[in-house]
């Protein structure tokens, strides 16, 4: 979905979205969106097997898990709060409650998303890892056979950088930005509650232009090289020096 967040991504060979992609898009409390998901969870699963320690946090439909706990770090405080992952069948299921045109409008968004995602994985001929099967594939191999293959890396390499950073990745950004916020301000002798605002939105959105997103939640993962990069030469700009001085001239 060309010039659209993106709404879902792939996790252990499903295609997810979560409670906090969803409120966002519908325009919806986080906090009403999970007590939304933990009343669906009450009704199907029953409190029993919410709890039941062999599925914490998953509601199972055939043996694949429709809702399961997560956790993320906040961008701002960095503190870690709950969220609910969910792949098609939970998001259908949760769904159904949201009503209105708008609310339509985002649904038919969503389902576009899955099914492309899923036809895209479903168009992707599996590899074999048997070392002997890999042999005999090796064996049988052509000059079209290798250019074959080699577009097919290309496909999968292109799929992974694209996916936004995990949970890990994200939190190492957040915590580098949170440290080199705070080296610039002592090497300048700076008052770091007074500037940290103002410097952090100024690395912020340095990253954001170099990695091409307009939220730092939406960065990929063939993005996080560059940026790492970057922080660790980064200096604010003229501008935002600038205002610095300015307030550090105000009473």
């Amino acid at each position: 979905m060309t010039g659209q967040t993106q709404l879902v991504e792939m996790i252990n060979g499903q295609v997810t979205t979560t409670s906090r992609e969803v409120a966002e898009v519908f325009g919806k409390s986080h906090q009403h969106v999970l007590r939304d998901i933990d009343g669906l969870v009450k009704q199907i699963g029953g409190v029993q097997n919410w709890t039941d320690p062999s599925t914490v946090g998953v509601i199972k439909n055939e043996q694949t898990p429709i809702f399961t706990e997560e956790t993320y770090i906040h961008e701002q405080n960095h503190q870690e709060y709950r969220q609910v992952r969910m792949n098609k069948d939970g998001f259908t299921l949760l769904a159904m409650g949201f009503t209105g045109s708008k609310a339509t409008q985002f649904k038919l968004r969503y389902i576009q998303a899955f099914n492309e995602m899923e036809e895209t994985l479903r168009s992707q001929p599996a590899l074999p890892t048997n070392p002997l099967d890999q042999i005999v594939l090796l064996a049988q191999g052509t000059t079209q056979l290798s250019k074959e293959v080699g577009k097919l890396k290309n496909k999968v390499d292109e799929l992974d950088g694209n996916q936004v950073l995990n949970s890990a990745r994200y939190e190492y950004i957040s915590k580098a930005v949170s440290a080199k916020v705070r080296e610039y301000a002592n090497v300048n002798n700076l008052n770091y509650k007074k500037v940290n605002g103002e410097l952090r939105h100024d690395l912020n959105r340095q990253i954001n232009e170099v990695a091409g997103v307009k939220i730092r939640r939406d960065l990929r993962d063939k993005d996080f090289d560059t940026v790492t990069q970057l922080i660790s030469i980064w200096t604010p700009t003229t501008a935002t020096i600038y205002q610095l001085k300015q307030m550090e001239l105000e009473v």
